[in-house]
């Protein structure tokens, strides 16, 4: 072979192989930029702690140890969430303990399985109901606080707390218990008088009206310094119990809201089922900001233009401008459409609270209320949308005098399945399904023509 032969081949191959390096490079980084991609995908900041959570840990004034009970090849994810308690505040002590390695301990613990999380002060421990932030942070909860009693009034057709049916409380008493509420039941005609362990009084969606002695006895504990939440859907006729919130210069009006702002399209909701995106000014939803809340078949309020003596009234929730309440509501009405001069536009209140003081000095005590339009707002079909249940659990905060607890809370575990647009998918195809493969071929064609060459 002349040596301008061997020369060329010898370039040949270089430019060859420098070829195949410069494509294979190139496909790495194409997969490795698909991979972060598809890492843009997943929820970000997976293992950050909620609003509620940082609000706790920094409000901490004793030392807090988190004893998470695993074998060393436990889970990184658990162990990258728990390390942010300690971050967020130094009293926090973290430790993770192999109790293989550390029977004693993991005995003196009564721990039975890998996964173990136990919260702990110097005299008090008690064990997380599950790995998660919400698991966690309920344990310190419950650790730190003692237990208040939440009593459900279970006849007049209120909501049953028991039922897993759409329109029951059943996930909404779950909750109040992991945020350690203690969720009882009670009879008010059987003896007519609140429990005495009673922290809040709920009153879920009656079909019908409380006798005057029903009632006296609601206004006595309220105005002894109890609380309550009165959730008061629009196709009930309960004339005692609207009066009874009259007296706190709150007047529940006959209507249905119907709000037609095309935002809430966004959301599939419909016209009787307004979307609140605005807010008062109160505690209980200073953390909505930007957060939006469904209120499916709502009454409205009307807050008193005289002020009351010791009453203190505020607007929690408000429908937008478009919408308005149609008065005298009948279910069985097909035809709702506004009314000028007969029904109310909007906006308008479908939440407010009111704060009743009593006595002075030693003797002073404050009565709590909030009344809301619709109780489907905390029923298991609906608790789950947006900022639904920390709307209701902020009121309950807020009425049992909690207000550390009122945040934005920690949401489930997420479950693994990935919704993508239509631009993500397309995304996806050229950039996974063909880019990939036609590189591939591309890299082999590029190598088969040159050694044919």
């Amino acid at each position: 072979m002349a040596f301008k032969d061997r020369v060329s081949g010898s370039v040949g191959r270089k430019v060859l192989e420098g070829t195949n390096t410069l494509v294979y490079t190139a496909v790495a980084v194409a997969f490795v930029v698909l991979i972060n991609w598809f890492v843009d995908l997943t929820p970000s900041q997976k293992y950050s702690l909620s609003d509620q959570t940082k609000k706790i840990l920094k409000g901490l004034t004793r030392d807090v140890s988190i004893y998470v009970f695993d074998r060393e090849r436990g889970s990184r994810g658990s162990r990258d969430l728990i390390d942010n308690y300690k971050v967020v505040n130094p009293k926090v002590l973290v430790r993770y303990i192999d109790p293989t390695r550390d029977p004693v301990l993991a005995k003196q613990y009564n721990v039975q399985k890998d996964g173990t999380i136990i919260v702990a002060t110097a005299d008090k421990q008690i064990e997380a109901q599950s790995e998660t932030e919400e698991g966690v942070t309920n344990a310190i909860v419950r650790l730190l606080k003692g237990q208040k009693t939440i009593y459900f009034i279970q006849d007049h057709g209120t909501r049953d707390i028991e039922s897993a049916d759409n329109t029951g409380f059943e996930r909404i008493k779950k909750a109040l218990e992991n945020e350690n509420y203690l969720t009882k039941s009670v009879v008010l005609a059987q003896k007519l008088e609140i429990p005495s362990d009673c922290s809040v009084l709920v009153v879920a969606g009656p079909k019908y009206d409380f006798l005057d002695q029903e009632v006296e006895s609601i206004k006595k504990y309220l105005t002894g310094g109890g609380h309550a939440l009165l959730m008061l859907d629009p196709t009930a006729d309960t004339p005692n119990l609207v009066k009874m919130l009259g007296e706190w210069n709150i007047k529940v009006r006959n209507d249905l809201v119907i709000d037609e702002n095309p935002i809430a399209q966004v959301f599939g909701t419909r016209p009787e089922m307004p979307l609140i995106i605005k807010y008062g000014s109160s505690p209980i939803v200073q953390p909505l900001t930007r957060v939006a809340t469904l209120f499916p078949l709502t009454r409205s309020f009307e807050i008193g233009k005289e002020s009351k003596a010791g009453v203190s009234t505020d607007s929690l929730c408000e429908t937008t401008p478009e919408s308005y309440g149609f008065t005298d509501f009948d279910p069985k009405r097909t035809n709702v459409v506004f009314r000028p001069g007969k029904d109310i536009k909007g906006p308008l209140a479908v939440a407010v609270s009111a704060a009743i003081t009593a006595g002075s000095g030693d003797s002073r005590k404050e009565g709590r209320i909030v009344a809301v339009g619709t109780s489907l707002l905390a029923a298991n079909n609906f608790l789950g949308f947006q900022g639904n249940r920390d709307l209701v659990m902020n009121m309950v905060n807020w009425l049992s005098a909690d207000e550390d607890l009122i945040s934005i809370r920690p949401k489930p575990p997420e479950s693994q399945e990935l919704n993508l647009t239509s631009a993500q998918m397309r995304r996806i195809f050229f950039g996974g399904v063909l880019g990939l493969p036609l590189l591939i071929i591309a890299a082999g064609f590029t190598v088969w023509w040159r050694r044919r060459g």
